[in-house]
């Protein structure tokens, strides 16, 4: 990755950082404070919710209280009468008043009176459970005015109130219940007066007293109301609040209200906004400080690596790069100028040095002699064997003139792989000296091994099979190849290099004398 992408990459990568961390304590800090405002009208309007449905309740025990100093009750009760029933206790008179059903029992819980407006009263009285049956003849002494009682369809509402009044000479006495369904109709004008959507649900379909929050909440007029818990949904808080079951402490169901998150929502959108501008601010801010950072460095750095990429590519080590500026960068480019000085004169002393052939890739004379120098050294030190090997093709000129110098060039490179396939070892080296003259030098070889050697690259050569018509000596019955002669000397004291190279080289010279393509031992 380029420099200017990196450094473009860090300041980005930095503002983002600093950005997101403020975001998120801005975000942090604003929901809290939402939340806390959600909450706490949440709270008040569940809290409104519970005055309105103990005022619902309140409103029935008033009732119950008139009715209950009715002596026409209170005669009817000593003695049943049906017309009373049909006079002042019809369906439409009950549903006028909201409720479902009235009943009067005696004391011995034994029931004188059943009033229904639109129910069947028979079988729903049968589907109660037994603890809710035995509440509603307990004196009411003993237990809540008011009670919710369960039933397979919907939940009612029953308030008791005794008919005994103090002072009364016959001492009779009964209980007047009234019954009201809170079905969907009661759940409907109970939304529209609080607000919200409201349901009865099973106590196993509440919400466990560990959610988002919990919180103690009782009613007054329904006593055993347990704490109400609340969730945070996506869309909405669900608050449950769990209701106890008229003689049947261990039963429960539980009211359920949603409350819309107009509060916290409008936090997401105040918070969304913010990090709206936040990133604007520090998109613009990180623009700035890229484009100052590319003016000042990465266009400076950049320019320079194109620079010192064009003088590596073209070789032009006495070239220079732009200088501009007195700081850090200038005193960059001032040293890469130097260091482009120096290695302008290796190169040139290099040059000049080279130490191999350019045409078959081999060593040149100029390595072989120092190789030669350097293998004798350590012959004296290790005693090691040591055999030097010249070849010369015969009849080359022959060759050129022939076929002509391009030809000559290849043929002189086919003998080089020839000669490399000999040397397999590292201390081994080939080399050409000039011409047609090449050498092979070993290491740590006897003259057995030597020979081998050259008779190895006698056979390659004659595989090559490097046509030379011009080649004399050879009958018309065979074609004409190219072939090499040889001298080979191995070391003995006190050779120097002159001394090993003119044994070997004497011994070419026999070898050409006694009619060429063979080897001659010095």
């Amino acid at each position: 990755m380029g420099l200017r992408r990196q450094i473009v990459g860090y300041v980005f990568a930095l503002c983002a950082g600093c950005v997101l961390l403020g975001i998120w304590a801005i975000q942090r800090g604003l929901a809290q404070a939402y939340e806390d405002v959600e909450l706490e009208e949440a709270h008040d309007d569940f809290q409104h919710l519970v005055a309105v449905l103990d005022g619902e309740i309140q409103h029935r025990e008033r009732m119950l209280r008139e009715w209950r100093l009715w002596p026409e009750l209170r005669r009817h009760l000593m003695r049943p009468d049906p017309a009373f029933i049909q006079r002042n206790f019809s369906p439409s008179y009950l549903g006028q008043l909201g409720l479902d059903g009235l009943l009067l029992l005696d004391e011995r819980g034994e029931l004188v009176l059943q009033a229904w407006a639109a129910v069947d009263g028979a079988s729903w009285l049968a589907s109660l459970p037994a603890g809710t049956r035995r509440w509603l003849s307990a004196p009411p002494s003993e237990g809540p005015a008011c009670g919710l009682a369960g039933s397979p369809d919907y939940l009612v509402l029953l308030c008791r109130r005794p008919l005994e009044e103090p002072g009364l000479r016959d001492g009779a006495r009964g209980v007047l219940v009234m019954a009201e369904r809170l079905d969907s109709h009661f759940l409907r004008q109970l939304e529209r007066r609080v607000g919200l959507p409201v349901r009865f649900v099973p106590a196993a379909q509440a919400l466990p007293l560990a959610g988002d929050q919990v919180q103690p909440l009782g009613s007054a007029e329904l006593p055993g109301a347990g704490p109400w818990s609340l969730r945070r949904l996506d869309e909405r808080l669900l608050m449950h609040w769990p209701l106890p079951v008229a003689g049947e402490p261990l039963q429960r169901v539980a009211l359920e209200v949603q409350h819309g998150r107009r509060i916290a929502q409008r936090g997401e959108r105040e918070a969304r906004e913010r990090r709206l501008t936040a990133g604007v601010l520090a998109l613009v801010f990180s623009l700035t400080l890229a484009w100052l950072l590319d003016r000042t460095v990465i266009s400076r750095v950049v320019r320079m690596r194109r620079e010192l990429a064009a003088i590596r590519e073209q070789r032009r080590w006495h070239a220079a790069v732009t200088l501009q500026g007195a700081d850090e960068i200038n005193e960059l480019g001032a040293g890469i100028n130097h260091l482009l000085s120096v290695i302008d004169r290796q190169v040139y002393e290099l040059e000049k040095l080279s130490l191999t052939d350019a045409l078959t890739g081999l060593p040149n004379r100029r390595c072989f002699s120092q190789r030669l120098g350097l293998s004798l050294r350590q012959q004296h030190r290790s005693g090691a064997s040591l055999c030097l090997i010249l070849i010369d093709v015969d009849h080359f000129k022959l060759y050129n003139d022939h076929y002509g110098h391009a030809a000559g060039d290849q043929a002189l490179q086919q003998v080089a792989r020839c000669l490399q396939q000999v040397a397999r070892r590292p201390t081994d080296l080939p080399a050409r000296l000039g011409g047609e003259e090449f050498a092979l030098l070993l290491q740590d070889t006897d003259a057995d091994g030597a020979l081998h050697q050259a008779e190895e690259f006698r056979a390659l050569l004659a595989q090559a099979h490097i046509a030379h018509e011009a080649q004399p000596g050879q009958g018309d019955s065979r074609p004409r190849r190219i072939t090499a002669s040889i001298g080979l000397a191995m070391f003995a004291t006190p050779d120097s290099p002159d001394t090993l190279y003119q044994r070997a080289d004497a011994a070419l010279y026999r070898a050409k004398a006694a009619g060429r393509d063979r080897i001659e031992c010095a």
